[in-house]
């Protein structure tokens, strides 16, 4: 049988104190997360996460540079995050692969896809406002779900230029379709 704690107990004084930690360095803590994890999507959980973390752990109160030590532990926090994403990937692929169920469109015979032909429509009709390298890089990405990498090497490209290209159409089509 689960325990719940009570108003009063110890860990409603953990919470206090991160949320005193995040009221006080939330921009600077954004900021870092802003810049070590580049992809947005991931910004906000990490953001999130961090704060459960800062519950679990709190600063210590001997710490005399909070933000030295938040920057640490924000920079650990997504190394240990990623690490954590890439294992669970590899055991997604591994298995799938030991049960033979196809992971991506460029697999033969995927049920899960809904609609894929209507998809692919949308994604070639988007195309046609892009630039011709922004727009392969588009389709191979959105379209027949390459990662960056699988897409630099089918470009003669490096990744970060994939990304870019990738940014540079989103962009482009976030402009053309709000206008």
């Amino acid at each position: 049988m689960a325990r719940y704690r009570r108003r009063g107990s110890p860990g409603d004084d953990a919470v206090r104190r991160a949320i005193a930690i995040f009221n006080e360095y939330g921009d600077f803590i954004r900021a870092v997360i802003r810049f070590q994890a580049h992809d947005r999507s991931w910004q906000e959980d990490l953001s999130q996460e961090f704060f459960l973390e800062l519950i679990r752990r709190p600063v210590p109160a001997d710490v005399r540079n909070p933000k030295s030590y938040l920057y640490r532990a924000i920079v650990h926090h997504i190394l240990d995050s990623a690490r954590a994403r890439d294992n669970y990937r590899r055991a997604v692929k591994k298995y799938a692969r030991n049960k033979r169920i196809p992971i991506n469109n460029r697999s033969a015979g995927n049920a899960l896809l809904q609609d894929t032909e209507e998809r692919n429509a949308t994604i070639a009709s988007l195309t046609r406002y892009l630039q011709e390298r922004e727009a392969q890089a588009f389709v191979l990405r959105y379209r027949d779900n390459f990662s960056i990498g699988e897409i630099a090497r089918r470009m003669g490209v490096n990744a970060r230029t994939v990304s870019r290209y990738l940014s540079e159409s989103l962009r482009r089509l976030r402009e053309t379709l709000s206008a």
